[in-house]
C-alpha cells in the first residue's frame, strides 16, 4: 500500500551530448519528464551559485528558449519507415533499442539502399496499374479496332462503360431517342459492356442520359495503342519483365536481411529514436550552448539515474526534495504482481495523490471477498478463472487477471457454501448454506460491512493527518467525530435489533449529541484549537451554520445507507442459490434428462453472464461509494515514465 517517494531531477548539459543523455534516460524507463521551460520561469529549476563550474550554465538562463522542431529528424523517421516496409519488418525488438549506437551513420546506409527501395515501390505500383488497366481492356478483347484511335477522333466522342440490368432495360426502351451509336461488346459478371460513339455537339445531352442509366465508366485511354488483344499481350510481356525485376530485388533484400539483420535493426532503432527524441525535446529548453531538462524520479532509482548521467561530460544535475520545491509530485504505485491488476479499477476512480495511502491492496482483498461472498460457487468460479486466463493470454489486458482472482475467490466461497454449478448436493458446505440460513447470512453481511467501514474510517484518519486537514480529521463527517456517530448508530441498531447492549442507550445518545454539535461548530473549534481568530468564509455566519445543518443531515443519512448497503452481499449470496433452484425446477418440469440438462446448462450460462456482471458492478459500487468516500480522494496524477516504443501495438 505504498506510494513511492519522488525526487525532482534538474539537468543541464552541453547540446553536443544531449542525444546520448536522452537515449540513456529513455532506455532506463524510470524518468517522468516535465516542462523545463515552465520550471525555469517559476524559479523551480535551481542550481547552487557557489559552484563556479555551474555559474556559466546558470547565467545562460537569460537566453533560454524552447526547442524548435527539427525537420531533418522527421525526414529520418520517414526514411526508417520506408526501410521497415522494404524489409517487411513490423517491429523492432527491445534488445536492438538497448544496444543503439549513436555513431551509426544511418544516412550512408539509406543512400545505398534508396535506389532499391524506390524501384521496388515503382515496380509494385506499375504491376497494380497494369492489373487494373488490363482488366478494363479485357472488356473489349472482341473489338478488333485500334482503341487509341477512337479516343482521338476530331468530331466524335467515344466512351466505354458497363451497365447493370436496370440500365440495360432503360437503354433498350429508349434506344431510338438517343443521338449515339451504342454497341454491346461483352457480357461479364459485373454487367454488360458497351461502346458509345456520338457527335461532340451533343456531349452534354449524352452525358446526362448515360448518368441516368447508371453508366459505369471504363477508362482505357492512355499510352497504349493497338487493339485490345494486342494491348493485353503487351501488358502480359511487360508484367513478366516487372515480376522478374521484382524477384531480383526481393532476393537481394532477403539475402541482405539474412546476413545483416542485427545491423539493419540497430540502424532502424537509431533512426526511429529520433521521433521520440523530438517528442521529449518538446518538454525541454535550450540556451546558446546548453540544454535544460526537468523530471521526476523515484527515490529508489536516483542512484541509477545519477550513474547514467555521470557518464556524459559537461552534464550537471541535482535531485531536489519535493517539499523543498513546494511541488506536487506524480504518484508511482508499488504493488506485488497479485494485487497489481486491481490498479486499473483504482484508476477508474482516480489516481491517489502523493500524500495518500495507496488503497490498491485494501481494494484488491476486499473486492475479492465481496465478489466471492456474493457469487460463491466452485464450478462457476472455475469458469471465471479459466475465462480470465484466456482473456489475459489472448488480449494481455488487466481485466483477464482480475477475473482469474475473482474466480479463485468465488471457488473458495463455493467450497465454504458447498455449491458446484448451483448444486448443493455434490459437496458438503464447510461453513454455511446461505439459502438455509437467510437471517444469519444477512446479519453476517452487515457485520462484515461495519468492519470494512471502520477500516475505511481509520485509513481516512491517516490520509487527513498526512495532508494536515486538522478540521476534517477531528470534526469532519469522515473524521473522528463522524466515526463516533457511526459507532453510536451501530450500537443503537444492535441494541434495538439484537437486544444486546454494548454501550448504554443514554451514553450513546449523549455521545451522538456531542458529535452532532462538533460537526456543526467544526470551523470555529478548529480555529480556536490552532490559536487563530474565528472567521467565516465571506463573513457569512448564518450561511455557514445553515449549510452545516444540511451537511449534518446528509452525514446521518449517509452513515445509515452505508451500513445498510452491505446487506446486498448476503442478499446476492441467497439470490445466487435461488436463481439456480428456479432453473432446476424448470428442468424437472420437462420430465426428461435431456430437457433437464438443457435447462441447467442455460441457467448456468445466464447466472455466469448476467449475475456475474451484476455482482461485479455491485462489488465495485460498495468499494467506490461506501468505502472510498471515507478515505480516498483520488485527485493525484500518475507517474508516466518516458520510454521508447518501437514495437507494433
Amino acid at each position: 500500500m505504498a506510494v513511492e517517494k519522488m525526487k525532482k531531477l534538474n539537468v543541464i548539459g552541453k547540446l553536443s551530448v544531449m542525444d546520448g543523455v536522452l537515449i540513456d534516460i529513455l532506455k532506463s524507463k524510470k524518468v517522468n519528464i516535465i516542462n523545463a521551460q515552465r520550471e525555469i520561469e517559476n524559479n523551480e529549476f535551481s542550481f547552487s551559485l557557489e559552484d563556479q563550474k555551474e555559474l556559466e550554465k546558470i547565467l545562460e538562463f537569460n537566453y533560454v528558449v524552447p526547442f524548435e522542431k527539427d525537420e531533418s529528424k522527421e525526414v529520418t523517421v520517414k526514411r526508417a519507415k520506408e526501410l521497415m516496409e522494404f524489409f517487411g519488418i513490423k517491429s523492432i525488438e527491445r534488445e536492438f533499442v538497448e544496444s543503439t549506437n549513436l555513431e551509426i551513420d544511418f544516412n550512408k546506409y539509406y543512400e545505398i539502399l534508396k535506389p532499391k527501395v524506390d524501384r521496388l515501390k515503382e515496380i509494385r505500383e506499375e504491376l497494380e496499374t497494369n492489373e487494373r488497366i488490363s482488366g478494363n481492356y479485357k472488356y473489349f478483347e472482341n473489338v478488333d479496332i485500334d482503341l487509341s484511335q477512337l479516343a482521338n477522333l476530331e468530331y466524335f466522342n467515344v466512351r466505354f462503360g458497363v451497365l447493370d440490368r436496370e440500365g440495360r432495360l432503360k437503354l433498350k426502351n429508349n434506344y431510338g431517342n438517343i443521338a449515339a451509336l451504342i454497341f454491346h461488346t461483352k457480357s461479364t459478371e459485373d454487367g454488360e459492356v458497351y461502346l458509345a460513339i456520338y457527335p461532340k455537339e451533343v456531349s452534354n445531352e449524352i452525358d446526362r442520359i448515360l448518368r441516368s442509366l447508371n453508366w459505369e465508366e471504363v477508362d482505357i485511354t492512355g499510352k497504349y495503342t493497338g487493339t485490345a488483344q494486342e494491348v493485353l499481350e503487351d501488358f502480359e510481356r511487360e508484367t513478366k519483365e516487372l515480376l522478374k525485376e521484382e524477384e531480383e530485388i526481393v532476393n537481394y533484400r532477403d539475402s541482405l536481411l539474412r546476413d545483416k539483420e542485427d545491423l539493419i535493426k540497430k540502424l532502424l532503432a537509431r533512426m526511429l529514436l529520433n521521433e521520440k527524441l523530438e517528442e521529449v525535446k518538446g518538454s525541454m529548453a535550450r540556451s546558446r550552448r546548453y540544454f535544460y531538462l526537468a523530471a521526476w524520479v523515484g527515490v529508489s532509482d536516483c542512484d541509477e539515474i545519477a550513474s547514467l548521467l555521470s557518464k556524459h561530460k559537461g552534464v550537471s544535475f541535482n535531485f531536489k526534495d519535493p517539499n523543498e520545491e513546494k511541488m506536487v509530485p506524480p504518484t508511482k504505485l508499488k504493488n506485488n504482481s497479485f494485487i497489481k491488476p486491481f490498479e486499473s479499477l483504482l484508476k477508474m476512480y482516480g489516481v491517489p495523490n502523493y500524500k495518500e495511502i495507496d488503497p490498491t491492496l485494501f481494494l484488491g482483498i476486499t473486492y475479492m471477498i465481496l465478489f466471492g461472498a456474493m457469487f460463491g460457487d466452485l464450478g462457476q468460479g472455475l469458469v471465471f478463472f479459466l475465462g480470465g486466463l484466456f482473456i489475459y493470454k489472448v488480449k494481455g489486458v488487466d481485466l483477464g487477471r482480475i477475473l482469474t482472482r475473482l474466480g479463485i475467490a468465488s471457488m473458495i466461497f463455493g467450497v465454504l457454501y458447498g455449491s458446484v454449478f448451483g448444486s448443493e448436493e455434490i459437496i458438503p458446505a464447510l461453513w454455511i448454506r446461505p439459502f438455509d440460513n437467510i437471517n444469519q447470512v444477512l446479519i453476517i453481511s452487515i457485520a462484515f460491512g461495519i468492519v470494512l467501514l471502520s477500516i475505511s474510517y481509520f485509513l481516512g484518519f491517516i490520509n487527513k493527518y498526512r495532508s494536515k486537514e486538522i478540521e476534517e480529521l477531528l470534526f469532519g463527517k469522515e473524521g473522528i467525530a463522524g466515526f463516533v456517530i457511526f459507532l453510536v448508530i451501530t450500537n443503537l441498531g444492535v441494541s434495538f435489533m439484537g437486544d444486546i447492549t454494548i454501550i448504554p442507550t443514554g451514553v450513546s445518545l449523549g455521545l451522538l449529541l456531542i458529535c452532532i454539535l462538533l460537526l456543526i461548530f467544526k470551523r470555529p473549534l478548529t480555529q480556536k484549537l490552532m490559536g487563530k481568530k474565528i472567521s467565516y468564509e465571506n463573513g457569512d455566519v448564518s450561511g455557514y451554520y445553515v449549510e452545516g445543518s444540511f451537511s449534518l443531515i446528509e452525514a446521518l443519512i449517509s452513515i445509515l445507507s452505508n451500513i445498510i448497503s452491505f446487506i446486498r452481499v448476503g442478499a446476492f449470496a441467497i439470490n445466487h442459490v435461488g436463481l439456480f433452484l428456479a432453473f432446476q425446477t424448470i428442468g424437472e418440469m420437462t420430465g426428461n434428462s435431456v430437457g433437464n440438462f438443457i435447462a441447467l446448462l442455460f441457467g448456468n450460462i445466464l447466472i455466469i453472464g448476467l449475475e456475474g456482471l451484476i455482482v461485479f458492478i455491485q462489488s465495485l459500487r460498495l468499494e467506490y461509494y461506501e468505502m472510498f468516500s471515507k478515505y480516498y480522494k483520488g485527485d493525484g496524477y500518475e507517474f508516466v515514465a518516458e520510454k521508447v516504443e518501437l514495437e507494433e501495438k
